[in-house]
């Protein structure tokens, strides 16, 4: 009964580790930002370290500290495109980024 036990054992960690190596890696699932051509510094930075994720925790870091209530002050429509409007740069400024 202790055989079947041990190889019990190990069957389930096995399983396990092919279960892990199927999984794919966050790294893998983070989705593109969409724009390529970027006006400001942290949404560029954000945007090559982690894509649309890190670009959102960014912004969003940056609407806390200057006290920014809604994403809509600077953009028309949000996911998938994040579309800005006209004036988004400029109230950007306005709030403190560069």
């Amino acid at each position: 009964m202790a055989k079947f036990g041990i190889f019990a054992f190990i069957a389930t960690i096995v399983a396990s580790l092919g279960i892990a190596t199927l999984t794919p890696t966050e790294a893998q699932a983070v989705t593109a930002c969409m724009t390529k051509e970027f006006k400001t510094e942290l949404v560029k930075a954000a945007c090559t370290k982690g894509g649309q994720p890190a670009a959102k925790e960014a912004m969003k870091k940056f609407m806390k500290d200057a006290k920014i209530k809604t994403c809509n002050v600077c953009h028309g429509k949000l996911a998938p495109n994040y579309e800005q409007k006209k004036d988004a740069f400029d109230q950007f400024k306005k709030a403190g980024g560069k």
